[in-house]
């Protein structure tokens, strides 16, 4: 959500700043959703990273490492604490996955969103097969 305090007057000078003062120009207001979308991207960037499927109704939801994790995020002035569920593609390490992604999502995050991210817990719920079956019987 944005939220503009100052919006300046119709006539020729309408691109230009008027004020060097950030406080006048106006204010940005970031809903928690837009950093857990943005989060939930960055987390399905990483190698060895998947979420869940859907389902109908929440049933059937079944390991995806095409997914995005689920991510939820919680927002206190400009700190974010994120909670996170997604699986892991076996055989990686976890602790190396994890580690990997704890430290890009604290600079990625930041760097998009102005947020600094203190909290990161991460929940593994499932470990998905790096290839398929059919794969593992061609070789």
């Amino acid at each position: 959500m944005i939220e503009e305090t100052s919006v300046p007057p119709p006539g020729r000078d309408r691109g230009r700043t008027t004020s060097a003062d950030p406080a006048a120009r106006g204010r940005l207001v970031l809903a928690e959703r837009v950093v857990e979308k943005v989060a939930a991207q960055c987390a399905s960037e990483i190698a060895d990273v998947g979420g869940r499927s859907r389902g109908f109704l929440g049933l059937g939801r079944q390991g995806d490492p095409s997914s995005r994790p689920r991510v939820t995020a919680e927002l206190t002035g400009g700190v974010a604490s994120l909670s996170l569920e997604l699986g892991v593609r076996y055989p990686a390490s976890i602790e190396e996955t994890t580690q990997r992604l704890r430290e890009e999502l604290r600079h990625r995050v930041a760097g998009l969103t102005g947020v600094e991210v203190r909290q990161i817990d991460i929940r593994v719920g499932y470990l998905h097969q790096g290839a398929s079956a059919e794969e593992r019987t061609l070789r």
